[in-house]
């Protein structure tokens, strides 16, 4: 397989947004609220169960279970470790110490938001920025721990820019560049180091709950608790959480025949 079709996976990504943004444009407008929610996370799901099928075929796998299985799901999350950190972090930092005030706001709109928007949004945005950005280098032979920091950054590059480009200012847009630019070098790393998709896809789905409860909080508190805490112990998380990915990029992959969806 020549050095174009490896990496094939990479414009594919790009095309794949594209198109997802352009229909999430034209629906957003005639839905709202809980409706909207689920409108996303349907389109989501069904960009998933495509690029799904598309990458099987396209690289020739025999079965599902070769993308879509348990083996090295427990290594992974050990792998996102760092990644989990976050959660008890946002939920003490934002939940306790800041939120002085909550939206008035449904369940429906609340699981529809934090549960199906986030469980379809890990799905699709992890076959499309992990699963075929980083085929190539599950298709070559070089699979050394520089090639999978070189795919792990072009994770963090399509990632963030892909998330910066909705941002109205060029300061907004570094920082959202960079902090989700970081996310998507760290699931990069899990998934490098065990090739187990759903391993990905559920430390996304679980950071980004988190990551999405301080919309829901109306006013915050103006605290030093809480000025140390956003200004810089976040950062502090995020440098855990690109180190311990770096660790992992550095460190053997789990062995071959754990790599794959069915016994050799």
């Amino acid at each position: 397989m020549n050095y174009l079709k490896k990496n094939i996976g990479i414009p594919l990504c790009i095309v794949f947004v594209v198109i997802f943004d352009v229909i999430s444009y034209a629906l957003k407008p005639y839905f709202y609220g809980t409706g909207w929610y689920l409108i996303s996370s349907l389109q989501r799901f069904i960009f998933f169960a495509i690029e799904l099928f598309i990458f099987i075929k396209l690289f020739k796998k025999s079965k599902i279970s070769e993308v879509l299985h348990m083996k090295g799901f427990k290594q992974g999350l050990i792998a996102g470790i760092a990644m989990l950190i976050y959660v008890p972090f946002d939920f003490i930092t934002y939940c306790i110490l800041g939120a002085d005030g909550w939206n008035t706001v449904s369940i429906s709109m609340i699981i529809a938001c934090l549960f199906f928007q986030q469980i379809t949004t890990g799905l699709w945005e992890e076959i499309t920025f992990r699963v075929f950005v980083c085929e190539g280098y599950f298709q070559s032979e070089n699979r050394t721990a520089r090639n999978r920091i070189i795919y792990a950054v072009i994770s963090f590059m399509i990632f963030g820019l892909v998330h910066a480009v909705e941002c109205e200012s060029f300061e907004v847009a570094i920082y959202r560049f960079l902090t989700t630019g970081i996310w998507g070098f760290a699931f990069a790393a899990v998934y490098l180091y065990t090739h187990n998709f759903l391993a990905v896809a559920f430390l996304h789905f679980i950071t980004d709950v988190f990551l999405n409860i301080p919309s829901f909080i109306s006013d915050y508190k103006d605290t030093v608790a809480l000025t140390i805490m956003d200004n810089y112990v976040l950062w502090v998380v995020r440098a855990i959480i690109l180190i311990v990915a770096v660790i992992f990029l550095i460190k053997k992959p789990l062995k071959e025949k754990e790599l794959i969806g069915y016994e050799s």
